[in-house]
């Protein structure tokens, strides 16, 4: 989401979709929200789809056991195909060789964490979208 010009609330964070696929599958909305009651206090929220809790009846299989599945059935749609595979070479091996050469290390970060030092930075100097610093801590269901 990008910054409104004109926005009633300049400092407030923006919206953020966040998708998180394996192993815990969830897609939530974090959203900017009034606290309840009479104050006047802004609070980040979100809007949940964990789909441990929201399908909880149901058995959902792993990725791996799910890819195998379709192997089975004959189902190449979660494939690759030869000519796509070869297309990603074409634009990768250049790369490849590149950090090779140039013993490029890469920046490590914490598991679970939103990447290495100077990555909030790098997009935003590069396609202009500042990360908010509002505090937010989402607890995954149990």
């Amino acid at each position: 989401y990008k910054d409104m010009p004109n926005a009633l609330f300049p400092n407030l964070a923006r919206n953020e979709l966040v998708l998180q696929v394996s192993p815990k599958e969830s897609m939530y909305i974090k959203t900017i929200v009034k606290e309840p009651g009479l104050s006047t206090k802004l609070a980040m929220s979100e809007l949940d789809l964990s789909y441990k809790t929201r399908y909880h009846n149901v058995n959902i299989p792993d990725a791996y056991a799910t890819l195998i599945l379709d192997v089975l059935n004959g189902d190449h749609s979660n494939f690759v195909r030869s000519d796509e595979l070869d297309e990603a070479w074409r634009i990768f091996t250049p790369l490849l060789h590149q950090i090779e050469q140039e013993h490029i290390v890469p920046k490590p970060y914490e598991y679970g964490s939103r990447g290495p030092e100077g990555a909030y930075q790098f997009v935003e100097d590069r396609v202009g979208y500042k990360r908010t610093e509002l505090e937010y801590h989402w607890e995954a269901p149990k």
